[in-house]
């Protein structure tokens, strides 16, 4: 992705042509396919070759690599295009982004100036709640993250291979050595990382590092390699059809990088493989045409540019994807965006004398070019913070004004003249109730106590995933009034439900099993439905064998349990249509019958089991036909299927009338009471 062109011997325009190739595979697949392309894979593995070849021919001349005047040459290249373009980014965002979206927006510009986009988009991947954010017009950086944090390492793995050569006597085979052993271990990692963290993996520079390790054990190697004119053909055609059907043939459900990533990868490797003389067959013949050529060298600028402009036509336009026209009219806005700032910015600095005289002025000159975007985006940041604490606390002072679900639903008093949503769509907020809600992928069993903590009158435990997690503000109210002591053991994406799910959550439904059994608390509290269903259109509502199987286990010890049917799930986050339609919401209800069944699945249960009290709150989410995201002035859910923490608060009052009709027992002054705090250590894990 990041190169300049050099007017010499060596230069190769086919690389030039491929990467285009890349680019527009890269593009085509964000704006219509939903799949991986292996654009990014190829532009890896070039810059690979490109970068290792330069500090290998370096060390061989020298003996050495001046490494701050490498760092140097790179950021001439790279920062005035990264600021520039986040600068426009900005100024887009100022004129188009919903405000739901800005706040994950301006930490991400700063993550991407940092060139740590990679590390946030992995933050973000296993993070559940974070997962149905919209994208962020700046996530294409996370590509040159990737690749600023290999170039940071890679010249002290290219002075440190002679040194242990020396030492080993591993003679000239010490490079291509050493840089199989990168492959090697990287692509291990990345095989294995990808089988137990897809997400995360996918933009882990440690998972993606074979692949520019490709690339320089090429560099390095084809100097002293002489290939036949026909085999070279052959692999010069066989690789740019690997790289041009990847995205093709390699299905959305595959595993990403892993060993998947060879068939992109080595189609570009073959391409390189294949040049340094052309013939008469040879795929040179195409790449190296003037149109590719010509837009191959703005590749980078067009990486860069075509992503903000497909969120902010997608924005714009309020749709999900573009059609034939549409995505056409992104790829020309961003091939005119990368040859303006091409020809404007980019080649004017490459031939500036800034850093001929002393490497650190190139530095310099980039964190100027930085400075305006991260003081804007970071005064934008904190007024929005400031603002935050001001509307709430005016809010919590009007709380009359925002009855929520304490009363049925009622269209008249969805959202009342004059009075803003709360919490503000600008800043709602992604975050758990329970501390200590494990993540998606750990099997250990962690708990938190809530309510009242000493002399309690019972114990509470509220189990499960995030679906029954963010009831826990409204659970908290009631034992703050009742003398309860909460038990959260929660877990992200992981019901309380036997046999299903992968294997840290089975672990972990096991776990939590015995940790009830242990506790024996007064009730459990979790919710009895889900919906199954391959997409929106099909959903339906269970009672899923596997709570059936818990409950019959815990009835065998005596435990009792209080199961809420689930929440509203619509099928996409309404945030950015109430945004949008604060004057006119009912814009953005939906049918009841899209998002419950019209009996709730429990009356269907041939046996109800005597260990189970079910309740049912869908009267505070929907009326007789229609589901709301606003109800009382308050926003009811965060996403598309978690209620807010502060709408959860305003059920509190319905909530325990609910319980109290099933479980009149739990509001009496007998029973079971605890001493003290157990200790994470007195549970089983």
């Amino acid at each position: 992705m990041i190169d300049s062109r050099k007017a010499s011997a060596s230069y190769r325009p086919e690389i030039q042509g491929i990467r285009t190739i890349g680019a527009l595979l890269v593009a085509i697949f964000h704006i219509w396919g939903g799949r991986v392309s292996g654009g990014v894979d190829v532009f890896f593995v070039i810059s690979g070759f490109l970068i290792t070849g330069s500090l290998y021919r370096e060390v061989q001349k020298t003996g050495t690599i001046r490494i701050i005047a490498f760092w140097a040459r790179l950021a001439k290249r790279i920062a005035p295009m990264t600021y520039v373009i986040l600068a426009l980014t900005l100024a887009a965002a100022v004129l188009w982004m919903p405000r739901s979206r800005q706040q994950g927006f301006l930490i991400e510009i700063f993550y991407s100036a940092f060139h740590l986009e990679n590390v946030k988009l992995m933050m973000n991947s296993v993070d559940y709640l974070a997962r149905e954010e919209a994208p962020s017009p700046v996530q294409q950086f996370w590509a040159l993250s990737v690749q600023v944090q290999f170039y940071a390492v890679w010249p002290f793995l290219m002075l440190a291979v002679p040194r242990a050569a020396k030492k080993l006597r591993a003679g000239a085979y010490a490079y291509p050595a050493a840089l199989a052993l990168v492959f090697a271990g990287s692509l291990a990692y990345s095989v294995v990382q990808t089988r137990l963290h897809p997400s995360p993996a996918y933009f882990n520079t440690l998972a993606r590092v074979w692949e520019f390790a490709l690339g320089g054990a090429l560099a390095v190697s084809l100097p002293h390699m002489r290939l036949p004119g026909r085999l070279r053909d052959v692999a010069g055609w066989t690789g740019l059809a690997a790289v041009v059907s990847c995205g093709f043939i390699i299905p959305a459900s595959a595993h990403y990088p892993g060993y998947v990533a060879l068939w992109p990868t080595l189609g570009a490797a073959f391409v390189l493989l294949s040049g340094g003389e052309t013939t008469r067959f040879g795929v040179a013949r195409v790449l190296a045409v003037r149109p590719l050529v010509a837009v191959g060298e703005i590749s980078f600028s067009f990486y860069l540019w075509h992503w903000p402009v497909l969120i902010f036509v997608l924005i714009v336009s309020r749709q999900k994807q573009l059609g034939l026209w549409g995505g056409l009219a992104v790829i020309a806005i961003a091939l005119c965006g990368a040859y303006a700032t091409a020809r404007w910015l980019e080649r004017p600095i490459q031939r500036s004398s800034i850093g001929r005289k002393a490497s650190w002025h190139v530095h310099a000159a980039g964190a100027a070019l930085a400075l305006p975007v991260l003081v804007t985006a970071g005064i934008w940041l904190v007024s929005n913070e400031i603002a935050e604490v001001r509307q709430q606390r005016a809010m919590e002072s009007r709380s009359r004004d925002y009855p929520g679900g304490s009363l049925p639903v009622s269209r008249a008093r969805l959202l009342q003249p004059g009075v803003p949503v709360y919490p503000d769509t600008k800043r709602v907020r992604h975050k758990h109730a329970n501390r200590c809600q494990q993540n998606e992928r750990d099997p250990e069993v962690t708990l938190c106590r809530y309510g009242v903590q000493e002399g309690a009158r019972k114990t509470i435990a509220l189990v499960g995933g995030s679906h029954s997690e963010h009831w826990l503000p409204a659970l908290e109210d009631i034992a703050s009034k009742n003398s309860w002591t909460i038990v959260a053991i929660t877990k992200s994406a992981c019901p309380f439900m036997a046999g299903r799910g992968a294997s840290h959550c089975r672990k972990w439904n096991e776990s939590a099993l015995v940790n009830l059994i242990r506790l024996h608390p007064d009730a459990v509290f979790m919710t009895s439905t889900r919906k199954i269903g391959a997409n929106a259109q099909d959903w339906k509502e269970e009672v899923p064998l596997g709570y059936q199987k818990h409950w019959e286990r815990l009835a065998q010890v005596g435990i009792t349990i209080i199961a809420v049917r689930d929440n509203a799930r619509f099928s996409r986050s309404n945030i950015e249509c109430v945004d949008a339609n604060a004057a006119a919401i009912l814009k953005c209800a939906r049918p009841r019958s899209e998002i419950f069944d019209r009996v709730d699945p429990v009356a269907r249960l041939a046996d109800k089991p005597a260990n189970v009290s079910f309740i049912d709150l869908t009267d505070r989410f929907c009326d007789e036909t229609h589901c709301f995201p606003v109800i009382g002035n308050v926003l009811v859910l965060r996403d598309s299927h978690h209620i807010t923490m502060e709408y959860a608060r305003t059920l509190a009052v319905p909530l325990e009338e609910k319980i109290r009709q099933v479980r009149p027992d739990l509001f009496s002054a007998a029973g079971q009471e605890i001493s003290g705090n157990p200790t994470p250590e007195g549970f089983v894990h």
